[in-house]
């Protein structure tokens, strides 16, 4: 085949997007700026983001929330972006396209992402779950009996899943349940607490700074009360005190891991134990989740190298063995 082979990560706050033989060729924030809704003359990623702050003509739209479809139209819109930066504008042979979703996703949904990407011009379209592409991405072998344990803890959703024989042995979808909601409800309680309004990029800074999982030295970070410049009063913040959003972020992932294992059929569980589970997206960077994790399944947690690529790396790994996905997932050509 000549076409190019695409593969697509729909995340709820970021897009990522491969192409066989080129690499990652995009990874931005997933948002969509439109002119008086006027889709043809729309942007998306970081430049939306940043032509919006100028024009006030320009509103953003997020395509995906909670890992699903938030908005047909901008949705659209976003995969006509994605495969004319893929393959341009001027293309003699379509492209196949692999597109990872939530394993989640109503079948509405999933009939719309299908038909979006057909009207980019794309010559089939498969979609793929993507606990299996992050497990793909992540180099864990699908094609045997042995059965392997996959979180994926992403903006919007988190997934566990045990794999085997290129399929679902069991799993539970967390829609709505990512890293989304731990930085709300982070960012509530400073506001509550502190009576600090932070933007969400100053509070991502302070997840990554301050939260750590499970017992650690307590750490201090300093920021503007306003989070606007260095003039402002500053707010001191402890690792400790957002101990209780981590727990409520967490509890849910626990419990999730706790009844795939219990669904998993007992001749695998030894299967289980023996290769250890793998973290995927970027949820799981977490300083400390996986010794959690580890401790309260009874199963050794190991994080991806590169978990934040995980799944889009899986798409790529998935288009060249189009066989499988034909024989197990939606697609369309």
């Amino acid at each position: 085949m000549l076409g190019k082979k695409v593969g697509i990560d729909l995340g709820s706050a970021s897009l990522r997007m491969m192409v066989k033989g080129e690499g990652v060729l995009t990874s931005e924030p997933s948002v969509i700026a439109v002119r008086r809704g006027d889709v043809t003359a729309s942007i998306i990623g970081s430049s939306a983001l940043e032509a919006a702050q100028n024009d006030e003509e320009l509103r953003l739209y997020r395509p995906m929330q909670s890992g699903a479809v938030a908005d047909p139209v901008a949705m659209r819109a976003l995969m006509q972006h994605v495969v004319t930066r893929a393959v341009g504008r001027q293309r003699i042979f379509k492209p196949d396209i692999v597109v990872a979703v939530m394993s989640g996703l109503p079948a509405d949904d999933r009939r719309l992402l299908l038909e979006a990407a057909m009207i980019a011009g794309a010559r089939t379209v498969y979609l793929l779950d993507a606990p299996i592409a992050a497990a793909l991405g992540a180099g864990v072998p699908l094609h045997g009996a042995n059965a392997h344990l996959v979180i994926d803890i992403g903006a919007g959703k988190t997934e566990v899943a045990v794999l085997a024989l290129e399929g679902t042995i069991a799993g539970r979808c967390l829609a709505g349940h990512g890293g989304q909601r731990l930085l709300a409800c982070i960012t509530d309680h400073l506001r509550t607490t502190h009576g600090a309004r932070l933007a969400p990029a100053v509070v991502e800074d302070v997840i990554a700074s301050l939260a750590r999982v499970g017992p650690h030295e307590e750490r201090r970070m300093e920021v503007p009360e306003s989070g606007l410049g260095d003039d402002d009063p500053a707010l001191a913040i402890t690792s400790t005190e957002l101990a209780p959003c981590l727990e409520a972020h967490l509890r849910p992932i626990v419990e999730a891991v706790d009844e795939v294992i219990a669904d998993t059929p007992p001749p695998l569980h030894e299967d289980l134990r023996a290769d250890g589970g793998i973290l995927c997206g970027g949820g799981s960077l977490l300083e400390g989740l996986d010794r959690l994790l580890s401790a309260q399944c009874g199963i050794t947690m190991r994080r991806d190298g590169d978990p934040i690529l995980s799944v889009v790396r899986g798409t790529g790994y998935a288009s060249d063995n189009l066989d499988v996905l034909k024989r197990n997932f939606m697609y369309i050509r």
